[in-house]
């Protein structure tokens, strides 16, 4: 009996969704803050070997960080650019009131913005 491409291809596709699910249960307890031992330890509990379970986290670990830190650096940005913008239109206006008028005083923008930076700053020292 000769094996032909077509017979070959399913089985490489459930080994592809196989390998893709274990790289997602990996994320999963990264993401939830599992150390390295114990993302081995729950991929073995999911009857994955050792060997397996250690490829797939030293693999995985180093995108995780990037992405980590990527998002960090964007809850950055973002905020500081919320922060700066709450303080300009608050500078602008309040110098346009300096005459007497009112002025428009953005906490709202100010503090989301502070906040979101903040969040990045601890997220970029954290990991």
């Amino acid at each position: 009996m000769e094996i032909t491409q077509d017979l070959l291809q399913p089985q490489q596709s459930e080994q592809e969704q196989a390998v893709d699910q274990l790289f997602q249960l990996a994320a999963q307890q990264m993401q939830a803050g599992k150390s390295d031992a114990q993302i081995h330890f729950y991929l073995e509990e999911q009857g994955v070997t050792k060997e397996v379970a250690e490829t797939v986290v030293s693999e995985l670990r180093p995108e995780y960080q990037k992405v980590y830190r990527e998002a960090a650096r964007k809850d950055m940005l973002h905020g500081g650019l919320w922060l700066g913008g709450g303080l300009l239109v608050t500078g602008v206006t309040y110098s346009m009131a300096s005459e007497g008028g009112s002025y428009f005083m953005t906490w709202g923008a100010i503090i989301f913005g502070g906040f979101q930076f903040m969040k990045g700053l601890v997220r970029s020292i954290k990991k």
